[in-house]
């Protein structure tokens, strides 16, 4: 719900909120899913850490993109070898 209450909060005031699913967690997997749930009915935009990072990037072409796809290749290597 650390997440939730800002972003219900942010959705009230009128922003577009975008909550990064696999950022973030809950005491269950349970209390996680609602979480989301409540969130994305109320008008949020769920996305995945891979998904934010090429939305940003949009070009691959772009400066940055050697160190972020490093960056990529680190976390989701990790993610891998832990099963995930």
């Amino acid at each position: 719900m650390c997440v939730a209450f800002p972003a219900l909060d942010a959705l009230r005031e009128g922003y577009e909120v975008f909550v990064v699913a696999d950022a973030i967690g809950g005491v269950s997997k349970v209390a996680h899913d609602s979480a989301m749930q409540r969130m994305t009915q109320a008008g949020a935009v769920s996305i995945t850490v891979l998904g934010l990072a090429c939305e940003l990037q949009r070009d691959w072409g772009r400066p940055g993109a050697d160190r972020l796809r490093g960056v990529m290749r680190e976390y989701f290597g990790r993610m891998r070898a832990l099963g995930h």
